[in-house]
């Protein structure tokens, strides 16, 4: 299958989620869902992984409900359970899916990462659209330690690693961070592997470069300072541009990952609304409250009706 999805505003793309599906027709993939057929019963969303994986898959799986269809969520429910046709969708990010069915893809920007998604799924599954919400690698620096080297971008870090001991979280890792690091010339005097996002705070007090992902809670009015990446292309901007950057840290878009041949138009459009709505801000606050011990699904439902 081919993706080749062109994004499209925000305001106006109520059924963007079918973009990618329809450059896979074009490509010569026979489409999954263009077509007017009931909406499916039974479908299983599976939790994923971690507190994130929960919450995305109450949040899916609560959009799907909305459409008139019974839905339960599995935990666990993993890739593993999708490609068993164990369970129908689960949510998950574009860059860590594209290094699950694709470890060498070099994309980074996006766009790239999606369609480069799309090309290495299995032909029995398929993605809508992304969101803007995503959970990409990102490096901090305390206050002090930024305004004493004068840095304020991840390119400007990369000669300075070695003087740097660099502090990381699982999810840095998962992302692929510490590889990207690796191969933009940081070489860090020392990494830390560090437990939680809080861990990464306490070791930037000590002037430590800090790893961790864009919806960690902890970036909450942490008072760190995010050193900013390459941006993404705007849509329809030319990657060949002579002066075209990619960025260092690959996309980490929410997306949905399912089976084809499943849901109907109306799911297709359940699903957009998540890839319209969803932020970044919106996940780090969703994750701080089930952290804090609320009810994921309750969170999700209480997202869900203030947006669709």
């Amino acid at each position: 299958m081919t993706t080749n999805s062109k994004r499209t505003t925000r305001s106006g793309r109520t059924l963007a989620a079918t973009a990618a599906i329809a450059a896979a027709a074009v490509a010569g993939c026979a489409s999954p869902v263009l077509d007017e057929a009931p909406g499916p019963s039974g479908v299983v969303v599976g939790t994923g992984t971690g507190t994130d994986g929960e919450l995305l898959a109450q949040l899916y799986a609560g959009a799907l409900r909305r459409t008139g269809i019974d839905v339960t969520v599995r935990d666990p429910g993993d890739l593993a359970a999708l490609d068993a046709a164990e369970v129908t969708l689960v949510p998950g990010y574009t860059g860590r899916l594209l290094r699950h069915f694709d470890p060498s893809a070099p994309q980074t920007d996006a766009e790239d990462v999606f369609t480069a998604l799309g090309r290495a799924l299995p032909t029995d599954l398929t993605v809508a659209d992304y969101a803007t919400a995503q959970d990409r690698a990102v490096l901090v620096l305390s206050d002090a330690t930024a305004a004493a080297l004068g840095v304020t971008g991840v390119d400007e870090i990369t000669g300075r690693c070695a003087e740097l001991t660099v502090a990381a979280t699982p999810g840095f890792a998962a992302t692929g961070g510490l590889e990207a690091l690796a191969a933009a010339g940081c070489v860090p005097a020392a990494v830390e592997q560090v437990a939680d996002a809080d861990a990464v705070r306490a070791a930037t007090d000590r002037g430590a470069l800090g790893a961790l992902t864009t919806a960690s809670p902890a970036l909450v009015d942490a008072g760190l300072v995010a050193l900013a990446d390459a941006p993404d292309r705007a849509p329809g901007e030319d990657a060949t541009a002579e002066d075209a950057q990619p960025p260092v840290f690959a996309a980490q878009n929410v997306v949905p990952l399912f089976r084809r041949d499943v849901f109907g138009e109306r799911q297709l459009d359940a699903l957009s609304v998540i890839a319209g709505e969803l932020t970044t801000a919106d996940l780090a606050e969703m994750r701080a409250r089930v952290d804090d011990g609320e009810d994921s699904a309750a969170v999700a439902d209480a997202w869900l009706g203030e947006h669709v």
